[in-house]
């Protein structure tokens, strides 16, 4: 039951977020909240929690609701930030604590039953864009959907295990949506994951993939000015070729956020000015979280929130946690990620905990006795 609950959701965050990438409407964003809080209500009430879990969560709520009181600003969009903080951060805590065998199923069903309802919500999503505008290469380069790409990379971690040729899809599809952030993240994470299981069949497999692609580009330039000109400066004309381009503007928008943090006063570097983009003069978040998290939640938010996220990120089953990890990262610095909600899908990777008998609500493992004899 908790499975077919738990793929069902996730296959409903994948719909919303590929379908409608930019306003999902009060609606929609209600609901999704709604089962986020109770599916992970339910695995409490079910299964308890540990006692670290419960602190972890209430140490960032209580710096986001000091964060909410302390900024100049009108406290709704910032609650809303807030919320997509937040609300990964407790449902991957509380359900990375399911049996093993959970997620082994979970991993199962969604390889079956879930890679089709992608591939056929990317065809709708395609299908939307192409039929805007005859080019749909310059529709996509136009508009950015980072939401669209990083669920793509997300849910393809889960293929790299698998034939070859559903990662090279997966990296095809990240290339026709040209957001280089999620490109190199999974690109890194492909890496990663073959190399670290390296066998002479996968070389020979990987040489002659890309032998193929270095001549096929070498054979036409015209084809490889334009793949070069696509993903170094997205098809943008400039007067000048320069670094200040090629990362689409974002050395200019982390000197602001640095300059910002520099004129901040103690108590703001402590607890953040909150999310500057939706009240102040510069309306560019930071594409980068370490400087979004600063900025916005101080030192003491940014801390509570990446720990929570290493603690979610070390309960990955170990064969997909680099990998995992290294995307993770890569999007951190280079885009954002800790808002997005298409996080939920680390939920596929997790290696679960075998559950003992439930001592309450809060059950913390650590605190249990070993060697009690059994009562009879």
């Amino acid at each position: 039951m908790l499975v077919n609950a738990l793929f069902s959701f996730l296959m409903f965050r994948c719909a919303i977020d590929i379908l409608s990438p930019g306003d999902k409407g009060t609606a929609v964003v209600a609901l999704y909240v709604f089962l986020a809080l109770g599916l992970t209500a339910l695995k409490i009430a079910t299964s308890g929690t540990s006692r670290g879990d419960m602190v972890i969560c209430a140490i960032v709520l209580s710096l986001l609701i000091v964060n909410l009181l302390w900024i100049p600003a009108d406290a709704t969009p910032q609650f809303y930030f807030s919320i997509t903080v937040f609300l990964p951060i407790i449902f991957l805590l509380i359900l990375s604590c399911c049996e093993p065998l959970t997620f082994v199923r979970l991993r199962k069903r969604t390889l079956i039953l879930g890679t089709p309802v992608v591939c056929g919500l990317l065809l709708i999503f395609f299908s939307r864009m192409g039929g805007l505008q005859a080019d749909l290469l310059t529709v996509l380069n136009e508009q950015p959907f980072h939401v669209v790409a990083q669920t793509v990379a997300k849910f393809s971690l889960l293929m790299i295990n698998q034939w070859i040729g559903f990662p090279i899809v997966a990296l095809i599809l990240l290339t026709v949506l040209n957001i280089r952030s999620a490109l190199l993240g999974f690109l890194l994470a492909f890496s990663i994951k073959k190399f670290s299981s390296f066998n002479l069949r996968t070389f020979l497999a990987m040489l002659v993939v890309s032998a193929v692609a270095t001549a096929y580009l070498l054979s036409n330039p015209e084809l490889t000015d334009a793949f070069l000109q696509r993903i170094l400066y997205r098809d943008r004309d400039f007067f000048e070729l320069d670094a200040s381009n090629l990362t689409s503007g974002r050395d200019e928008i982390w000197r602001y956020y640095g300059q910002v943090l520099e004129n901040s006063s103690p108590m703001e570097l402590l607890f953040g000015h909150g999310a500057i983009w939706l009240y102040g003069a510069f309306p560019l978040a930071a594409h980068n979280d370490l400087l979004s998290l600063m900025v916005c939640y101080g030192f003491a938010g940014t801390t509570a929130t990446l720990y929570a996220w290493y603690v979610i990120l070390s309960r990955l089953d170990p064969e997909y946690r680099t990998a995992c990890a290294a995307l993770f990262l890569v999007l951190l610095f280079t885009n954002g990620v800790v808002f997005h909600q298409s996080n939920l899908l680390f939920l596929l990777f997790m290696a679960g905990q075998t559950q003992r008998m439930p001592r309450g609500i809060l059950d913390d493992a650590a605190m249990r006795q070993r060697g009690l004899p059994v009562h009879g």
